[in-house]
């Protein structure tokens, strides 16, 4: 009887799913809305995982039944009891399956290093850190609105704030409020409601901007990139001291489609430590932890 293992991977933004064989082939694959239960609350999260993974066997002809196991990993799922909520949506979906959901730099680790041991960063929406040894995961850093830094959100704050510093003459304007104004019109103040208003998710679709404006030359653009970087690097360089030698750092999230964030992260992380990106997509590394469960005693 084939095994069949499905990997979950969520976010602030879109939750995909994947069903694969043993040797993490795919099978079928299918995507849905944000799956954040901060963001869209715990009882619509798990209806979404609920009817994600019935879609997901429907779309390969299998019965829930035929599958083994299954992880999810989810943004904000460390949450309260969010975790514990999620997995029981995954243990009503697929009855008889060994299932697991923890938070979505899992997902990271296992598609980089599934054999080995490194380090995961995610700077999306959010952002976060993580080192794995063995089956241990550590957590360094990216504890919601008390550790708020080196992400898409803080960096299109930073950048309406700057903008409407220009307002009343305690900043110059420059390249990124050009930019801005394409958006929000030439009145700053008249669009600080609509600022205000903002959800994360449209907040952080800002970054891109201070990218190019920080291409430009713009000074403030280059403070604000340059800060969240750093803020990044520190979390590396904390999870560095775990390794006795030099390791590998998977990069993700949309901060570092954008060169410039690796550029500059490379000039303030230990030389011992190698930047990759991960060899399977997220998604690919929650079914590869989802492998694992069958060879856990629980």
């Amino acid at each position: 009887m084939e095994v069949y293992l499905i990997g979950i991977d969520g976010g602030g933004t879109k939750t995909d799913f994947v069903l694969c064989g043993p040797g993490l082939n795919e099978v079928a694959r299918h995507f849905a809305g944000r799956s954040n239960p901060n963001d869209i609350g715990i009882e619509n999260a798990a209806s979404l995982i609920k009817s994600g993974v019935c879609e997901l066997c429907a779309k390969a002809g299998i019965a829930n039944s035929a599958v083994k196991a299954a992880f999810a990993g989810i943004a904000g799922a460390t949450s309260r009891d969010y975790a514990y909520r999620l997995e029981q949506a995954l243990c009503e979906a697929l009855p008889g399956a060994r299932t697991l959901a923890l938070h979505d730099g899992i997902n990271v680790l296992y598609g980089a290093f599934p054999q080995s041991d490194g380090i995961s960063v995610i700077c999306g929406t959010g952002s976060s850190c993580f080192v794995k040894k063995g089956r241990e995961v550590i957590r360094i850093g990216g504890y919601g609105a008390l550790d708020l830094c080196g992400n898409g959100f803080e960096i299109g704050r930073r950048a309406m704030a700057h903008a409407l510093m220009t307002v009343d003459g305690r900043a110059k304007e420059g390249a990124l409020e050009e930019l801005l104004h394409e958006k929000f019109g030439r009145d700053f103040l008249a669009a600080l409601e609509i600022m205000l208003a903002q959800s994360k998710n449209e907040t952080s679709s800002l970054a891109p901007l201070v990218f190019e404006a920080a291409r430009k030359g713009d000074g403030a653009a280059q403070q604000i990139i340059e800060e969240n970087i750093a803020y990044i690097a520190s979390l590396i360089r904390r999870a560095r001291e775990y390794f006795e030698h030099g390791c590998k750092a998977a990069l993700a999230g949309g901060i570092f489609r954008d060169p410039l964030a690796e550029e500059i992260l490379k000039k303030l992380i230990p030389e011992d430590v190698t930047l990759v990106k991960s060899a399977l997509p997220p998604v690919f590394g929650a079914a590869a932890r989802a492998k694992l469960l069958l060879t856990e005693c629980r």
